[in-house]
């Protein structure tokens, strides 16, 4: 069986470029950014890959790049920020409309540049790759996960999702995908090929400890969470789990419910008075001490994609304990802990590990060391600086 993580050959107009070895090449590529809510990054992964991508094109001097940004999450509007241009277009803040629109937006506005390889983020933007093709434009896609199993979609936004991944399959001049599950699922459900790079893992921001006196914490007494809390990210799970433990380590979530209000309800409803609820933490110095602090870090996405947040709590030597899919446990190794989506699983595991300290530091630190040599941010800007070159020479 030919093995997901090698390099494939070109078939049809798919393209799928060897993503390893040696850049000889020095010209200066033209990138424009798009599917993003901008930089410096705000809020999701994608923005953080948007940001510690583009910083890192231009600053090896390799490519000149714009992205662009959604006007209503920055208060200012430079024209460049590090070398990097920028573009502010609109786009309301509402629920499946806000990333379609402002993408619609920054399709039209940039087929009026003079670039080489456009770089979309976000499989749900595939109608607008569609549209940039039919110009002739080299456009790159970023497939994330199954946005179709999100349970905080209704049944037309998970056809819609379903749908745009044949679209991206299809359209798109390449695509990539940041898990090796990911890579495997495009080739076997549209037989097509993509080349696999993973995020980083390393925080550019350094660390505000200042934050544990702020919420009363103490470095290594609390367990932590991190993730918007969505269904499919089973925050729900992972508190009323938690809350069926005797374990005095408090539970911190940072995230927030822009659009489930009834959601954080039943979250709510569900914890005990050892769980707290902190908000979105924008502050990235604070949020990465709050990872470096936990004793552990409990990771409940399931619909796919390398997530951002499980890698910067293994890179700051939080011990992950995840839920059992191929996505997460591709990403930990051997150096974490699973459990299984089903009662008492999940609390019976965390009631072993608290007695475990021992165990559960060694494990931190091989986390630690395991996405510092595979989840690194300089060879994810010189993944795609192979990826897009290689694009240039199939033209």
């Amino acid at each position: 069986m030919r093995n997901p993580l090698l390099p494939h050959e070109i078939t049809g107009d798919r393209v799928q470029v060897q993503v390893s070895g040696e850049d000889r090449d020095t010209s200066v590529l033209r990138v424009a950014i798009l599917g993003s809510r901008g930089i410096p990054a705000r809020y999701s992964g994608y923005d953080t890959l948007a940001e510690e991508l583009s910083l890192g094109l231009v600053q090896s001097g390799r490519a000149q790049v714009l992205v662009y940004c959604r006007t209503n999450y920055y208060p200012e509007h430079p024209r460049l920020w590090q070398g990097v241009e920028l573009v502010y277009l609109p786009a309301p803040r509402l629920k499946a409309v806000e990333s379609l629109l402002h993408s619609f937006l920054s399709s039209l506005h940039v087929l009026r540049k003079n670039v080489d390889v456009i770089y979309f983020l976000d499989p749900a933007n595939a109608p607008f790759c569609a549209l940039l093709r039919l110009f002739g434009k080299r456009v790159v896609t970023h497939t994330d996960g199954l946005g179709w199993k999100r349970r905080k979609w209704g049944p037309l936004a998970r056809r819609y999702y379903k749908l745009v991944e044949w679209v991206c399959a299809r359209c798109a001049t390449a695509l990539v995908t940041d898990n090796p599950a990911m890579q495997e699922y495009y080739r076997a459900e549209y037989g097509a090929n993509s080349s696999y790079i993973p995020y980083g893992s390393a925080s550019r921001y350094g660390v505000d400890e200042s934050v544990y006196d702020e919420l009363g914490l103490t470095p290594g007494g609390y367990l932590l969470v991190v993730a918007r809390l969505e269904p499919e990210n089973n925050a729900d799970f992972l508190i009323e789990e938690y809350s069926r433990t005797a374990v005095k380590l408090p539970l911190i979530v940072v995230g927030d419910w822009p659009y489930s209000p009834q959601f954080k309800r039943r979250l709510d409803a569900l914890a005990n008075d050892r769980v707290l609820f902190v908000g979105r933490v924008n502050d990235q110095r604070k949020l990465n001490a709050l990872y470096k602090g936990a004793y552990l870090y409990l990771h409940g996405h399931e619909v796919g994609g390398t997530n951002p947040s499980l890698l910067r709590a293994m890179q700051a030597g939080a011990t992950p304990v995840v839920i059992d899919v191929p996505f997460n446990t591709y990403v930990i190794g051997d150096c974490g802990f699973t459990f299984q989506h089903t009662t008492g699983a999940l609390s019976r595991l965390l009631e072993c590990l608290v007695t475990c300290p021992a165990e559960v530091e060694h494990v931190g630190r091989k986390a630690k060391l395991r996405v510092e040599s595979k989840f690194n941010w300089n060879s994810v800007v010189q993944d795609h600086v192979r990826l897009f070159r290689g694009l240039m020479q199939k033209a």
